[in-house]
């Protein structure tokens, strides 16, 4: 079967365009809950109209609320839940685990889709989401092809992203942002820090990057991979762009469309989505892209594309010898100089105003002082290919097939409809009986032509069968409106809700009893007792007890679902989500990072009154907070081929990075080569200890990254106090 292609639409004009293209479902955010807080988002009122249109012409509506949710947050998301779901809406996309727990207790027939905010990439940690009723997966970006096949075999449904941004950081797992800035990414506001330029220093030392966008990759184009993807038994062909613009996506669905039915992509087609947004493009980590391959170290921004040069300069005079045609209006930026104008007066070499200039010319333009002669001129926005797209858009009208069946067995008899398509089978008639025909009898080719009038309705008639009897009669108007009444009782009938089913909450989680504090290092170094529990995911020892990564799986404790007994780095943040780990089979977990104190007390107290137990959590105590954990290593990038092969360069050196604002922050590969970045301040609430244990909390962690054994023994004092 072939792949639907999933679509982002974080605004109306985004919503047409995806149509207009041919997309088979859209997704977008609500004005709460969503992880793109800043786009356009959809108020209840119009994402039941847009539920509604997209159903009659056959596509599929998915809505994300894929942020994590605080104690105080999760009535009003189940509310909100609970009314898109009494829309109809086709699934649901969610990060957050407790969220999902919920919604499959009490609305056992609404769809939940796994986020890619859950950052899944192979099988167990799918298995394990099944428990929850999950019924589709969006996989991490960090997938490889082998371990997207993986995870198809699970059975579960597969969705993958195909085109558009990249996070440097594995989804779900950044704290980069809300860190350092106060917008957390769990929440749908990240400022983007990836995107921001930094010095790296080794040993105290400035490296030469070669570039200052050290966490800034390409854009991810698998376009012409969508095949590859649909034979392997993907379901789903995500593209980003929930803030991107409506050429943006009219482009990158035609062209996805256009791939999957064994048409190649020409140069114009390339072109015309590179102009509409990119970073340059990467096959990414399906394909193992690394290094150079993967980031674009020398911008952050639209790239457009070349259309020629700057070869002279007087005053506010720009000469450009061109390589593409140039319309007035067109959107240009100066690569050199990293300047952008919007083309507003053009002129040819005798002075005289144009406003079109072919390639293989000379044009003079008005534009931005400080330009300098052979800097390179992209376009980065097309007004020609815009206006092109708003009339398709415009002219469009996405519409559904329907069948009939008609029959008049006699004169005296009424006329009926029957209409119907897969799912819904209507019957309307006429209003009066035919009579005896005059002149010309009411015949198919009569029928047909009143039959196509439905340019501007929501279905057209694919096929009509006919049983008519001799020599009847019906006046045009009764044909017309037939068919208008036909139409407008099979949209009800299509648009038609079966009753919500909803059911009290009532599961009751086994009780589990945490017995010991949880201390994560990096080294055998900072061991330093014998009675305490050590963990670490850099080393494996008959000492310290191993905690897999975000990918793996084996390990008493786990960075995501694995088949240890612990686990951490979910953004459990809610009661709710404790009871997922529990329902999932584990006896404890961490709670986020993203909590602050009095969101942990509510947890606490929300968990013990509804299950009469005390919530089987750690606190941590101690750390320099972890920002971000990527596949991309920029120490290696910068230093050697960026294939990550025979490096550990990170653990001879001390390697940070320093953003503009003089913050810094520290680099360190796990064993698996995964590269951590952590904040250089020490987060300590070792002071709170007592607080956290009258909520109901009876054992912490602490994790030890660069602390030297003195700095753990003094961690340990202040504890043990």
């Amino acid at each position: 079967m072939r792949p639907e292609i999933l679509a982002p639409v974080g605004s109306v004009e985004a919503l047409n365009a995806a149509l207009a293209a041919g997309c088979d479902a859209v997704y977008f955010g609500l004005p709460s809950f969503g992880a793109r807080a800043f786009a356009n988002n959809f108020d209840l009122e119009t994402t039941k109209e847009v539920i509604e249109r997209c159903h009659l012409c056959g596509v599929k509506v998915y809505i994300t609320m894929n942020t994590i949710l605080y104690e105080d947050e999760i009535e009003d998301a189940y509310n909100m839940a609970k009314m898109v779901h009494s829309f109809g809406v086709d699934a649901l996309i969610i990060q957050d685990l407790g969220f999902i727990h919920l919604l499959h207790h009490r609305l056992p027939n609404l769809v939940l889709h796994a986020s890619t905010q859950l950052s899944v990439s192979n099988p167990y940690q799918i298995e394990q989401l099944k428990k929850l009723g999950v019924q589709r997966v969006v996989l991490a970006r960090e997938c490889t092809k082998e371990e997207i096949q993986a995870c198809v075999d699970t059975g579960i449904e597969v969705e993958v992203f195909v085109h558009g941004a990249l996070c440097i950081c594995y989804s779900g797992q950044c704290y980069f942002s809300s860190i350092h800035y106060g917008r957390s990414g769990n929440r749908g506001m990240c400022a983007q820090p990836c995107r921001m330029k930094y010095t790296l220093y080794e040993d105290g030392n400035k490296v030469d990057t070669h570039g200052e966008y050290v966490l800034s990759p390409k854009d991810l184009s698998l376009i012409d991979e969508v095949n590859t993807l649909a034979d392997m038994g993907v379901c789903s062909l995500k593209i980003e762009g929930r803030m991107k613009s409506a050429p943006y996506v009219y482009e990158s669905v035609l062209q996805v469309k256009k791939v999957l039915e064994n048409m190649e992509r020409n140069v114009e087609d390339k072109q015309n989505l590179r102009v509409t947004f990119n970073r340059k493009y990467t096959v990414g980590h399906m394909y193992r892209a690394s290094g150079k391959e993967l980031m674009n170290s020398k911008t952050c921004n639209h790239q457009g594309i070349e259309i020629g040069k700057v070869v002279k300069v007087n005053k506010n005079k720009i000469c450009i010898q061109l390589s593409q045609d140039l319309h007035q209006n067109d959107g240009i930026r100066f690569e050199r100089e990293n300047l952008g104008c919007h083309v507003n007066f053009m002129y040819d070499k005798k002075q005289k105003l144009i406003s079109f200039m072919p390639k293989n010319n000379t044009v003079l333009i008005e534009g931005p002082s400080g330009l300098h002669v052979g800097s390179i001129v992209c376009k980065t926005m097309d007004s020609e290919l815009n206006k092109t797209i708003a009339e398709e858009i415009r002219t469009s009208n996405r519409q559904s097939k329907v069948n009939a069946i008609v029959t008049c067995g006699a004169v005296g008899k009424p006329m009926v409809m029957e209409v119907y398509n897969d799912s819904t089978k209507i019957s309307v008639s006429t209003e009066i009986d035919s009579v005896q025909a005059l002149k010309r009898a009411t015949d198919e080719e009569t029928l047909n032509k009143q039959f196509s009038k439905t340019k501007d309705s929501w279905a057209r008639f694919d096929h009509i069968e006919y049983h008519l009897g001799k020599d009847i009669y019906f006046p045009i108007s009764v044909m017309n409106q037939l068919r208008r009444d036909a139409l407008e009782k099979m949209k009800e009938a299509c648009l038609k809700q079966e009753a919500l089913v909803e059911k009290e909450y009532s599961y009751i989680p086994q009780e589990s009893k945490t017995s010991f504090d949880l201390f994560e290092i990096n080294s055998m170094n900072q061991k330093v007792d014998d009675s305490s529990c050590y963990v670490s995911e850099m080393f494996n020892s008959d000492q310290v007890l191993e905690k897999s990564n975000i990918t793996r799986v084996d390990g008493f404790v786990n960075a995501h679902l694995g088949k240890g007994k612990i686990v951490d780095s979910l953004n459990v943040s809610n009661s709710y989500s404790v009871a997922a780990i529990l329902e999932m089979g584990y006896e404890s977990c961490v709670i986020s990072d993203e909590c602050d104190k009095y969101q942990v007390e509510e947890i606490m107290k929300a968990f013990s009154s509804r299950y009469h137990f005390d919530a089987p959590v750690y606190k941590t105590l101690y750390q320099k907070q972890r920002l971000m954990t990527m596949k991309h290593c920029p120490v290696n990038t910068t230093l050697k081929d960026g294939k990550r092969m025979n490096c550990s360069l990170c653990h001879h050196h001390r390697y940070e990075l320093e953003g503009l604002d003089g913050k810094r922050v520290f680099l360190l590969g796990d064993k698996d080569c995964h590269m951590r970045l952590y904040d250089v301040n020490i987060m300590a609430e070792i002071e709170n200890r007592k607080d956290y244990e009258s909520y109901g909390i009876k054992h912490f962690r602490f994790v030890f990254t660069d602390e030297s054994q003195e700095e753990v023994k003094s961690a340990f004092r202040a504890y043990n106090r």
